[in-house]
């Protein structure tokens, strides 16, 4: 009886023990299979990713200049009309063909002598004269359809190279010829002659290349290979 007593503490702690152990080996194969669940649910999630392809041309997300709509050049003969107006019969083959009506402002169109650049008043202007003009690209859908002239260019001699309205894109002078090449806003290039004359536009001031910077508008005379013989530019 005593040495029953003795064994009952011992099998007792051996039983605490035992289930002790059974109790962490079971947590820990918890533990695992838990951590094994959630590597198959990270591995299933990364195998459904779906990455779409983008197929064509991939544009820039910053912020583009809008280019400047250019003037367009249209040619013809001309007929006075009430309101500071004149109707163009419109032969350039640009814009639309036929009559164009023209507003005409003291305030924003130039009316030059297509010889010397300078001013010409639109009552001096005969009707059926033929003039070039440099319109803007807005015009109505009426017909006639109305648009905006720019300048005119009058008094035209026969076989007489009229000249051009140019917005300047860039001014580049080549160190070693010296050689100074204008580039306008649409692209034409003007070679400058060595005795080029470069002068403003009804004021005193000197003008040099180095006023024609980007986006002054000017006048420019040149021959059939567009070198500039002279160059009057308007004020900023």
């Amino acid at each position: 009886m005593r040495k029953y007593q003795l064994y009952a503490p011992a099998i007792l702690a051996a039983f605490v023990l035992g289930v002790s152990g059974c109790a962490s080996q079971a947590n820990a194969a918890d533990r695992k299979e838990a951590a094994t669940q959630e590597s198959r649910e990270e591995t299933a999630v990364e195998d459904t990713t779906v990455v779409e392809s983008v197929t064509g041309t991939i544009e820039s997300m910053a912020e583009t200049q809008p280019e400047a709509p250019q003037a367009i050049r249209i040619y013809g003969p001309v007929t006075k009309l009430e309101d500071g107006q004149l109707s163009i019969d419109n032969q350039s083959g640009l814009s639309s063909s036929g009559e164009i009506i023209l507003n005409v402002s003291s305030e924003r169109t130039y009316i030059l002598d297509a010889v010397s650049g300078l001013p010409v008043a639109v009552e001096d202007i005969a009707d059926g004269d033929t003039v070039y003009t440099y319109i803007g690209p807005a015009m109505t859908m009426s017909l006639p359809p109305i648009t905006n002239a720019e300048v005119i260019f009058v008094n035209i001699p026969a076989d007489f190279k009229v000249p051009d309205y140019v917005q300047v894109d860039s001014m580049i002078t080549d160190g070693e010829s010296s050689q100074s090449v204008l580039t306008g806003a649409d692209g034409t290039q003007y070679t400058l002659s060595e005795d080029c004359n470069i002068f403003p536009y009804l004021t005193r001031n000197i003008v040099t290349l180095d006023d024609l910077t980007k986006g002054r508008k000017c006048i420019v005379w040149s021959d059939e290979h567009n070198t500039a013989e002279k160059i009057m530019v308007f004020a900023e």
